[in-house]
């Protein structure tokens, strides 16, 4: 294999975009992000644009170049503090709720529970479906059997179908 010896980083960089992309291509399959190639080869040239000459062209003549690179991109896909973590997956789509998009059922859902339920209904209410308490552990922090708790939540259903005709 014959070494080829570059003036500049851009240019050592424009002809090595290739083997960039194929790494990113690499890591970003192997996590299901293929749909970031671009930005992140993109972003990586930018990193490497911005090092110092020597270093970068020190890192080719020395045949070390390609783990380099790996090395950058493993960082900004693998790490939740990178650039690239934090540009483009954190990011959320924007997308504008109208009136008829929003469904008003778990809401009126909580409304009743606080105001048609008693205090110990409204605890097993909570224990249940935000706590995620099977029906054993409620009883067991109440101090009644299993079985009462499955009576009151049976109660509490029929309680909250009466009023909204579930």
């Amino acid at each position: 294999m014959i070494k080829k010896y570059f003036s500049s980083k851009e240019s050592l960089i424009a002809s090595e975009y290739d083997n960039i992309k194929d790494i990113a291509f690499n890591i970003l399959r192997s996590n299901n992000d293929l749909h970031f190639l671009d930005d992140l080869v993109q972003d990586v040239c930018v990193i490497l644009l911005t090092q110092n000459k020597e270093s970068i062209m020190t890192i080719h003549e020395q045949g070390h170049f390609n783990f380099y690179v790996a090395r950058i991109l493993a960082n900004q896909v693998l790490s939740s503090t990178s650039p690239f973590h934090k540009k483009y997956r954190l990011k959320l789509p924007k997308i504008d709720l109208t009136e008829e998009d929003y469904n008003n059922t778990a809401d009126k859902f909580w409304y009743d529970v606080h105001h048609l339920l008693s205090d110990k209904h409204r605890l097993i209410v909570n224990l249940r479906y935000v706590y995620c308490l099977k029906a054993e552990q409620i009883g067991t922090i109440l101090a009644v059997s299993k079985r009462q708790i499955y009576k009151d939540l049976k109660k509490i259903h029929n309680i909250l179908e009466k009023n909204n005709k579930i």
